[in-house]
């Protein structure tokens, strides 16, 4: 995957490019492989200890020494005129300060085509930051190119949330820049066991904790403008909500030592940050209570079935 990763980057239509590796203090034998290369262009860089993923972000953007900005993943790749199509973008377009593509999703049942759009969309500040809070997320994270500038503004990726600073750091860029799709390019998106992603959604919740502490930096981070955006904000509380419910249900058993109730938790700190502006959105607010009351106590009964199974059986262990 690293090397495919590596010829697709040097690969590129547009040349006048470097190609940084940065190891986040791994054990296995990158270097054998980057000596294969004979290409001045590419360097490689080990850290001296592990920074976590968007630790060794921050270091691919400290190394880099090019105005676009581009953090390619080890198990992913990019087609060959991907640099050359979002160049010309930004060329074309001095405004816009971050791009993200078109995405090939590839499990391992198959390869999905993810499009935002038909054609390229320019989101004028704070356009985008309205569309990135108020819907899901729709920017597959490799695809993404941002000028130095932009990253100089608004800082580094943020060491406080290890599973999601990426989402954080998308809706920092939207506040203050604007930010485009482009159509033609394409990231080639691995997701299964191996990935981070898999870890963030499957593996643990602390994922979706990071999200939760996002959503509530973003309302402080708003702070007298917060009324300017309480109708995208309350939107992503009702869609965070009902994302822990789903998680609770359906992906606890591939998560050790947390239950099912842990999620309605979660999905109750989110409605706790809801902020009505009508009638209507009050008793929405109310019918998102009532959800999770309800679903937190199918989880729990759930729970008490699964115990009384264990000590029927002989085998109780400490919830």
């Amino acid at each position: 995957m690293v090397s495919l990763a590596i010829d697709s980057a040097l690969n590129q239509t547009y040349s006048d490019i470097e190609v940084i590796v940065v190891d986040d203090a791994s054990t296995d034998n990158i270097e054998e492989l980057i000596d294969s290369y004979n290409d001045p262009r590419l360097r490689f860089v080990k850290n001296g200890r592990n920074l976590g993923q968007f630790g060794n972000f921050n270091r691919c953007i400290e190394l880099s020494r090019g105005d676009l900005v581009h953090i390619l993943h080890s198990d992913d790749y990019i087609d060959e005129k991907f640099t050359e199509t979002c160049v010309r973008f930004f060329n074309n377009h001095p405004n816009v300060s971050m791009t993200f593509t078109s995405a090939q999703i590839i499990t391992s049942t198959g390869t999905t085509d993810v499009r935002y759009a038909d054609n390229d969309v320019i989101f004028p500040t704070p356009d985008g930051f309205r569309k990135i809070l108020g819907e899901r997320c729709f920017i597959t994270c490799p695809s993404v190119m941002v000028r130095r500038g932009a990253y100089e503004t608004v800082g580094e990726y943020s060491r406080e949330y290890p599973y999601s600073a990426d989402y954080y750091q998308w809706l920092k860029i939207t506040r203050s820049f604007d930010v485009a799709y482009v159509h033609d390019a394409i990231v080639y998106y691995r997701q299964g066991e191996h990935s981070e992603s898999y870890r963030l959604l499957f593996s643990s919740p602390l994922g979706y904790v990071d999200t939760l502490k996002i959503y509530t930096q973003i309302r402080k981070d708003l702070g007298d403008s917060f009324r300017d955006f309480s109708d995208e904000f309350n939107s992503a509380m009702h869609r965070f909500i009902r994302d822990c419910l789903f998680a609770g249900f359906t992906r606890t058993d591939t998560m050790k030592d947390f239950s099912p109730s842990f999620f309605s938790g979660l999905a109750l700190g989110s409605w706790s940050l809801i902020t009505p502006n009508s009638i209507g959105d009050t008793a929405s607010k109310l019918g998102s209570l009532l959800l999770i009351l309800g679903a937190g106590t199918v989880m729990w009964s759930g729970l008490v079935r699964s115990m009384i199974k264990r000590v029927l059986a002989g085998k109780i262990r400490s919830y």
